[in-house]
């Protein structure tokens, strides 16, 4: 075994498998599965020998050359893999790639299919300076905002939009970038083996690329690197075993049989290890000291409180005038309209399939706006994407509790800071510790329980300093205390200088928060007045039960 680590062709070929599987993770941490990755690998190869044959290019030139024309085909393939999802993105993916072997194929200046050779070859050295370089820059990209904006999609792209991050953007960057970072791989395979040939760069390459990332664990860049690792090395074992002195010859059949022993443990792995073989959880373990450090010197909180907002006292926030959205023939919302004032908290009530989160839906952007005006403090933002009314101040939580699974409460909180476009906000850890999280901030949403969840949901949204934020059913699932706590962060939102819209069956919470409320009645306005006139409203107790009695719950106030 020790002969294999003193191999230099198998360590040069280990660390092009690393900066592949690094290449192959950029994108993956998006949850964008791209197996195209074959036809990038190709283009960096290509460029890379033909520069380096025929220019004399220096290494760190031509495989930047080769990183630069793959970027450049991988633009429109990013730009076309927005439009499509699940097994049409891998088909389409795929695709390209065979299109890209084949056209090379076809250009006779390169060799076609007869292969192109020519160039110089690589030396150990060379490809681990290149692995570290890559490492550097890939770390440093995944350590900063657009690294979190990546992360954020992979669980829940809806949830990543609605707190400011550009999905499609990011996921168009991070194919460019993940195709730049395999080609350079590509340019040192093709230095490596002195001669290339379309049959070099199949289907097969990406597969294999692919489970580099899903083996080792998708979530990091240490996982890319040991799931290379352990490929590269298990296929080296295997087809040297009957050189290995304490392997039985009984065994030494498994060399012929290599390619299905593999799959076999491959599969294996995948059942008993869905992360890969480093988790999330390890990760953070290993990060601990160094994210302690960070804490002390980095995050601290410029303004423990956001500034009140500028605008004239009891000027409208949020105007919504004549809003209508129609299901087909089902018509969710009928010209509604209502505003929210500066620092004001309105609740916003109705029976069950009263259009309720139908219209959060559709002042945050998540359902197009058919008919009427958004305004947030006098701009119209009806025509407005998600992420861009999120950066401009509407913030919002859903009604089932949207967490991002593999990232921190920490994590989710800056990720949420990164939407503030200057606006003066509460800093991390004063958020954190309005939430209940200050002793915890390193904890995933896996730990945490359903009210420490949502808690923290609201703190993500207020982390984009909105200037009004909507809340939808946050006490769902919530004891009678866990209700206390949240009236309370409701009114700390207020004060922090948020207009607040709370959705929520519960009207004790409702009516004890709100200074006015809005009911909806299939889809329309039915009334905009105070609490205790909506509590003393006739039409409100028929609307909720269909006759004139009390509705259950009004009647005990959360203090």
């Amino acid at each position: 075994m020790s002969g294999i680590f003193s191999n230099e062709s198998f360590l040069i070929l280990l660390a092009i498998n690393m900066i592949a599987a690094v290449g192959m993770n950029l994108v993956y941490v998006t949850g964008q599965l791209n197996l195209g990755q074959a036809g990038f690998l190709a283009v960096g190869a290509y460029t890379t020998a033909v520069l380096d044959a025929g220019w004399d290019l220096p290494l760190p030139a031509s495989l930047a050359a080769g990183a630069v024309a793959a970027s450049l085909v991988a633009l429109p393939v990013a730009l076309g893999a927005n439009r499509v999802r699940g097994i049409y993105l891998i088909m389409g993916t795929l695709a390209v790639g065979e299109v890209v072997r084949v056209a090379i194929g076809n250009v006779e200046a390169v060799g076609g299919l007869q292969g192109f050779s020519g160039h110089r070859p690589v030396t150990l050295a060379g490809v681990l300076a290149t692995l570290a370089v890559v490492l550097v820059i890939a770390n440093l990209v995944m350590a900063g905002p657009l690294g979190l904006r990546m992360r954020s999609i992979f669980d829940d792209e809806d949830a990543a939009a609605s707190t400011g991050v550009a999905t499609r953007r990011v996921k168009v960057v991070s194919v460019v970038i993940s195709a730049a970072a395999v080609a350079v791989a590509g340019g040192l395979l093709a230095k490596f083996y002195l001669f290339i040939a379309p049959r070099n760069f199949g289907i097969l390459v990406s597969f294999q690329i692919a489970l580099y990332s899903l083996i080792g664990g998708v979530h990091s860049l240490l996982g890319a690197v040991v799931g290379a690792f352990f490929v590269t090395f298990l296929l080296e074992l295997l087809r040297g075993i009957q050189d290995i002195d304490w392997v039985p010859s009984s065994l030494h059949f498994l060399s012929s049989w290599r390619l299905v022993v593999y799959g076999l443990l491959v599969m294996w792995l995948m059942a008993v290890l869905p992360e890969g073989l480093i988790g999330r959880r390890f990760v953070l373990a290993l990060q601990s000291p160094l994210r302690r450090l960070r804490r002390r010197s980095v995050i601290s909180d410029v303004d423990s409180r956001r500034e009140p907002i500028a605008s004239v006292p009891g000027s409208p926030v949020l105007e919504v005038e004549g809003v209508s959205h129609r299901f087909g023939g089902l018509v969710a919302l009928d010209d509604v309209s209502f505003s929210v004032g500066a620092g004001e908290i309105v609740a916003l009530i109705g029976a069950n399939g009263a259009g309720k989160t139908t219209l959060i839906d559709v002042v945050g952007g998540r359902h197009a706006c058919q008919q009427g005006s958004i305004r947030l403090r006098g701009v119209e933002v009806a025509g407005w994407r998600p992420e861009r009314r999120a950066v401009a101040g509407i913030a919002r939580t859903f009604q089932s509790v949207r967490m991002f699974a593999h990232l921190t409460a920490e994590e989710a909180l800056r990720l949420g800071g990164l939407a503030t476009a200057g606006r003066p906000g509460a800093g991390v850890s004063a958020i954190l510790e309005l939430v209940g999280l200050a002793d915890r901030p390193d904890s995933l949403p896996g730990t945490l329980s359903l009210a420490e969840q949502r808690r923290l949901e609201i703190g993500r949204a207020f982390a984009c300093a909105p200037h009004v934020v909507f809340l939808d059913e946050p006490s769902v699932g919530m004891n009678d205390e866990e209700r206390r706590e949240l009236s309370h962060l409701v009114r700390s939102l207020r004060e922090g200088g948020a207009s607040v819209v709370l959705v929520d069956h519960n009207l004790d919470l409702a009516l004890a928060v709100a200074d006015r409320v809005v009911v909806l009645d299939f889809g329309r306005v039915l009334t905009v007045a105070t609490p205790q006139e909506v509590f003393d409203d006739p039409k409100v107790r028929e609307a909720y039960l269909g006759s004139r009695e009390a509705v259950p719950g009004m009647g005990k106030v959360v203090p």
